[in-house]
């Protein structure tokens, strides 16, 4: 976003580069713009392991790798996003319906609390869950898990002051 006006995302608001703070400091567009890319990420990730028809496993692994590059890339010195739209991008290429009856944990989830993050949170812990109980392979099963592990890690300053302030 740099180049877009002059501004390095990582010194302003949370630091982060994902696309709640990009639309917190570059408006609406910088927040959709980030928020597609983000997604498409994911999505496109997935589906290129698919489409090389790589061992379902490998497959998985590239949900986990796409998620933590977001969160830590390497030639960001290991500060992008928080991996929010690239794990909805990369959950809806590895399977859709589990994202969908993820969905319905977030609404509910969210119109009890009227907030997106412990909706999220709950949405995620909920995934592998789902998957188990809906006969995934083992390998969704952890990289569901294994991805929820890193995008709390990656909100841990989020959830402090959601829950402890």
């Amino acid at each position: 976003m740099r180049l877009l006006r002059g501004v390095d995302l990582r010194t302003i608001g949370s630091g982060s580069l994902g696309a709640t703070n990009t639309g917190r400091i570059l408006g609406r567009k910088g927040f959709y713009f980030t928020l597609v890319l983000d997604i498409l990420k994911g999505v496109f990730a997935v589906l290129l392991a698919r489409s090389l028809e790589f061992q379902p496993g490998i497959v998985c692994a590239v949900v986990v790798a796409v998620i933590a590059g977001n969160i830590w890339p390497l030639w960001l010195h290991f500060h992008g996003g928080k991996g929010i739209a690239t794990s909805l991008g990369a959950f809806v290429a590895l399977d859709y319906k589990i994202l969908l009856i993820g969905g319905v944990v977030l609404l509910i989830t969210y119109l009890v609390t009227r907030k997106f993050l412990p909706s999220w949170i709950a949405t995620l812990v909920a995934m592998p869950l789902i998957a188990y109980f809906f006969g995934n392979p083992m390998p969704v099963v952890v990289s569901l898990l294994v991805s929820a592990v890193i995008i709390l890690i990656a909100h841990k300053s989020n959830i402090m002051q959601v829950w402890f302030t």
